[in-house]
């Protein structure tokens, strides 16, 4: 969670990739005042990029859902709007869509220019149970405070209105409250709130039931982020930083697999390469150990490349199985590319074509064989398995984690994921800038069913629903103790 500070979480090719114009030299301002026809002619782009380009447009609402939250906030562009609430009727729309590869930005200049200013929420927080906490000792309010409330906005409905700004697959909430622990929550409080001197805030220390109230002053993204450095719950999360780590517990006869992130590459890349030799040897000592239990924690993992989340599941399953049922996008040539920012057109125009060449009903079907059927590795796991989830996993994080829960053998433990059970739009990222506001418009263009049964307990629209819902108590927040892996370590004393 900790990164590169920006107003959304764009994907890692904007910065490998190069950009055919440099919306870096658009001197924009907060105030730009943008004209009503401005804003409209952005508006209607942007609805037409989405309609032509988004294959998960209408895969959580209805055609008529859809048309009618683009008609609602179109209605609302007045020539008083100000770029920031112009902003917010175009993200009005994308998070009403339903996916958490799609993201909104403002222009590198106008970041680079709102950062520096002292205008943000300075402490970090937490998300307990429905309640924010202080996760960070700041001027005289203690860390591990509930907060009430802050500017006086109630701290349920501040809690809504900032979590918001980041999306999430279909119905999930879990995802967004989970973001308001990370070092994007001043932007989030910027969008919702706009410019702000200083924070009124009303909070409680632990063990009281006295409301106090303190004025605290506004401070830059970079001075909050020193202060996220810090927070109280570090010293925990950065226990096992590493992308990937095996390790076994003697006293319980467990194996205990680590995964934060599934982007090692490609298949050809060394990354990947590596990767693959971890796990061979990793199951090859478990199988000649013959150990019994396997904790796999993917807690945190946001996803990576498809190949990695394949051969992972190899080593875990019975059965045989595929990426996905059907993946498709609705186009192989890159539309509207005026306002595409990169210069890769004719190279993905070539990918699509290669990847996606069968046409159905206005839809190019991924080509059969990208999408082989994988068999169990030799040395798959033949024991008990815990899979540990929580809200951040998303993309390919949480497309294994429906397998895993597909296959009704693990026990899942944590809280649900923010990524589809059923499926999800991903695999390919694309930026389009909009041409008056500049902003830059993310989102994922091919749509997957994922290789997953129907499940009770799994409605379309839910992220991967464990088996025990167990999130971090208050008191283990702050005796920073892992709540979730203590109560897997549980789970194996008495089954065993």
């Amino acid at each position: 969670m900790e990164g590169i500070i920006k107003f959304t979480l764009l994907s890692s090719l904007i910065l490998l990739i190069s950009c055919k114009n440099g919306n870096e030299n658009q001197n924009l301002k907060e105030n730009k005042s943008l004209s009503k026809q401005e804003m409209l002619q952005d508006f209607e782009v942007f609805e037409a990029i989405y309609q032509k380009a988004n294959a998960g447009l209408y895969k959580y609402r209805s055609m008529h859902q859809i048309d009618s939250v683009f008609a609602e906030n179109k209605a609302k562009i007045t020539d008083s709007l100000s770029y920031r609430e112009y902003y917010n009727l175009l993200w009005n729309v994308i998070d009403f869509t339903g996916s958490c590869h799609s993201h909104l930005d403002f222009s590198n200049s106008l970041f680079d220019s709102l950062s520096k200013e002292k205008i943000f929420f300075p402490i970090p927080l937490k998300y307990i149970d429905g309640k924010l906490f202080t996760n960070l000792a700041c001027e005289k309010i203690p860390a591990g405070s509930e907060i009430i409330s802050v500017n006086n906005i109630k701290a349920n409905s501040f809690l809504r209105q900032v979590s918001k700004y980041r999306s999430t697959d279909g119905n999930n909430k879990s995802g967004k409250y989970k973001w308001v622990e990370t070092d994007y929550l001043p932007s989030y409080i910027y969008f919702a709130l706009g410019k702000q001197n200083d924070y009124t805030i009303e909070y409680k220390q632990y063990n009281s039931n006295e409301i106090e109230k303190i004025k605290v002053e506004s401070t830059t993204y970079s001075d909050f982020y020193e202060n996220f450095n810090n927070r109280h719950s570090k010293e925990l999360e950065i226990q096992n930083n590493k992308e990937y780590s095996y390790t076994f517990i003697d006293s319980l006869k467990t194996g205990f697999l680590t995964v934060k992130s599934f982007a090692m590459g490609e298949s050809e890349t060394e990354g990947h390469k590596k990767y693959a030799a971890f796990l061979d040897s990793v199951f090859v000592t478990i199988k000649n150990q013959e150990v019994k239990n396997l904790i796999v924690d993917i807690r945190g993992n946001g996803g990576g490349n498809g190949v990695n989340i394949l051969l992972l599941y190899s080593y875990l399953t019975q059965r045989t199985f595929r990426e996905n049922i059907s993946a498709y996008t609705l186009f192989q040539e890159i539309p509207f590319q005026e306002y595409y920012i990169y210069d890769d057109v004719e190279d993905l125009t070539n990918f699509f074509k290669e990847t996606h060449a069968v046409f159905n009903n206005n839809k190019y079907y991924q080509t059969p064989e990208f999408n082989e059927v994988w068999h169990p590795n030799a040395n798959a796991f033949q024991g008990k398995i815990v899979l540990l989830i929580d809200p951040i996993v998303a993309s390919a994080g949480s497309h294994f984690a429906s397998w895993m829960k597909s296959d009704e053998v693990p026990i899942i433990i944590g809280e649900e994921t923010m990524g589809g059970y059923y499926g999800h739009t991903g695999h390919m990222p694309m930026t389009y800038e909009l041409p008056n506001s500049k902003f830059l418009l993310t989102f994922s263009v091919v749509d997957l069913r994922q290789d997953v049964k129907e499940l009770p307990d799994e409605k379309f629209g839910d992220g991967v629903i464990p088996d025990f819902k167990i999130g971090q108590s208050y008191e283990d927040f702050i005796n920073n103790k892992d709540t979730q892996l203590n109560f897997a370590i549980e789970k194996i004393k008495n089954c065993s």
